[in-house]
């Protein structure tokens, strides 16, 4: 089997080296060789010197280029990797993050081996710090389960697995690369296609996630917006593939799975509690607008306490979904103060708990997006 190892950039010469290495053994190791390639978006710190100056085994070929789509973004490098893949007739691609810390020449036979026998998509699934990974938990893992059905734990975990023939699917229709799929939307848009459209999903079992992560309140507005702006986009484009599914399938699991207490997170409480009642003041007019009134009044009661109960947060999102499809959020920044209050709702709660204590909160947190499924659909 061909495969190309492919990974966005920028500004990550401190960590990419590290990540071209793993990458070549793995292939080396596991294909007998392959494509190492790098696709940068104009870095200035040396990035894609880092990477064509690491040492591979032979049998290797290490590639990087600058992309040339203009929106800038970790969509843009993914979308120019897979018409390499293409134009190389590759058999699969594997995606890794260029900040990994964590990877083992192993992922690469992880998240390439399921396409071998016949699956087209491969999700990671890792151990991560249960603050860590806060639009997963709160919003992406819980609407693509009760949306669609099937139990993916990490649709928007940046490292993937992707056959030919959904390479060819995702490049399809080039419209879709100038939305924030592009950007931060780029998870999301494989995860969700590759379930709406039919293909065969398995998850791999990765062990540890390990990565230079982002402290939510000072840093993931912007990624919030176009993860959570994607999704809202596809649920209009695929409502006719989740409008039906009343139940979340357990998705097989690729390799063993390993236990363990990954690194901490550092997240700021004050931070996003201020940071909720700040915004929320500035988009509270568009937001009156588009939440059901007693979503709103809900929320407001929220922003005094913050707690915030998983069924009140479902119907933020619903709601959200509606007034984006209908036009009354073009963007779904507005919604960014809630996100930080149901953040810092978690993290309050899980204070004292175990990553695997808080786990079971999360997957709770799906099953009460399924039962308020008929909420959204009154709605929609």
């Amino acid at each position: 089997m061909r495969v190309i190892v492919g990974i966005p950039s920028y500004n990550n010469a401190e960590t990419i080296s590290f990540v071209v290495r793993q990458a070549a053994e793995g292939l080396k190791r596991h294909f007998g060789g392959g494509i190492v390639v790098n696709a940068d978006g104009g870095s200035t710190d040396g990035t894609r010197e880092a990477v064509l100056n690491t040492p591979v085994p032979d049998g290797v070929e290490v590639h990087s280029f600058v992309y040339k789509w203009p929106i800038p973004g970790k969509g843009s490098a993914m979308k120019e990797l897979m018409e390499f893949a293409v134009e190389r007739e590759a058999d699969a691609i594997v995606f890794v993050d260029s900040d990994l810390r964590s990877i083992r020449p192993d992922w690469i036979r992880l998240l390439a081996g399921p396409i071998e026998e016949g699956y087209h998509f491969v999700a990671p699934l890792y151990i991560r710090h249960k603050w860590d990974g806060t639009i997963t938990n709160n919003i992406a893992y819980p609407m693509t389960a009760s949306l669609y059905g099937k139990n993916v734990r990490q649709p928007i975990g940046g490292d993937f697995g992707v056959s030919r023939k959904l390479m060819e699917v995702y490049l399809e229709d080039e419209e879709v690369w100038k939305t924030h799929v592009a950007r931060f939307g780029v998870d999301i848009f494989l995860t969700t296609t590759a379930i709406a459209r039919g293909f065969r999903i398995i998850q791999t079992a990765l062990g540890m996630k390990i990565h230079d992560p982002k402290d939510p309140a000072a840093s993931l507005g912007p990624m919030f917006n176009q993860v959570v702006g994607t999704l809202f986009m596809l649920m209009k484009q695929y409502e006719d593939a989740w409008k039906d599914v009343r139940a979340i399938e357990p998705v097989p699991v690729f390799g063993e799975f390993r236990k363990g207490e990954p690194e901490p997170v550092k997240v700021t409480l004050e931070l996003l509690e201020i940071k909720a009642k700040e915004l929320f003041s500035n988009y509270e007019p568009v937001l009156r607008r588009a939440l059901a009134p007693a979503t709103f009044e809900g929320v407001k009661e929220v922003l005094k306490t913050f707690e915030f109960d998983d069924r009140l947060w479902s119907h933020v999102l619903y709601d959200g979904a509606v007034a984006y499809r209908d036009g009354i959020l073009e963007e779904a920044e507005p919604l960014v103060p809630l996100y930080f209050a149901k953040t810092a709702d978690f993290v309050k709660r899980t204070m004292d708990m175990s990553t695997l204590e808080a786990e079971k909160l999360i997957k709770e947190r799906a099953k009460v997006f399924l039962e308020e499924k008929d909420y959204l659909l009154e709605r929609w």
